[in-house]
């Protein structure tokens, strides 16, 4: 190493240790929140809501610069609170035996078949609604990769509705 170098990190050196030891003894306390902020009134613009602004505090003499001034009104809980969930629950839980598991299995194979059935019957709303959304992208002149991909998915939502249909047929 050249002895600039060394001189430079020294110099670095003394430079923290001086501003360590000027610090070192100043204890860092979190800022102290006061009751009542005051803010001058020529400085709040002219949109400020005044519902927001309190009135004159007289409860302490009031000089030529004190009248200008306003503190923020305190900030209070709402009157109506909503809940957090609202939620509804599942009306159609299992309400038989839960010791019989063939007719909790039975239940569940229930459940499984309004899924099914509930799949077959969205599917052809979202066929049509692809089916508008890629009319709109040929017209627009989207890349064919993009255009195949749609077609793709609306070939895939068929097939699985014929393949849930012929699972139904065949129970």
């Amino acid at each position: 190493m050249k002895y600039w170098q060394v001189a430079v990190a020294i110099f670095l050196g003394l430079i923290i240790a001086l501003f360590t030891l000027k610090y070192a003894n100043n204890s860092w306390q979190p800022p102290q929140p006061s009751l009542s902020r005051e803010i001058q009134a020529d400085l709040l613009p002219a949109e400020f809501p005044t519902e927001l602004r309190a009135k004159k505090d007289t409860s302490q003499p009031t000089s030529s610069k004190k009248d200008d001034t306003f503190t923020i009104a305190p900030i209070h809980p709402p009157q109506y609170l909503p809940p957090i969930n609202n939620a509804t629950k599942n009306e159609l839980q299992y309400q038989g035996d839960l010791t019989n598991p063939e007719a909790y299995q039975a239940y569940l194979d229930d459940k499984e078949v309004q899924l099914k059935q509930a799949y077959i019957a969205a599917v052809d709303s979202k066929v049509e609604q692809l089916d508008a959304l890629l009319t709109r992208g040929v017209q627009a002149g989207l890349p064919q990769a993009q255009l195949q991909e749609a077609r793709d998915k609306i070939s895939a939502l068929q097939h699985m509705q014929n393949t849930l249909r012929k699972e139904l047929s065949d129970n």
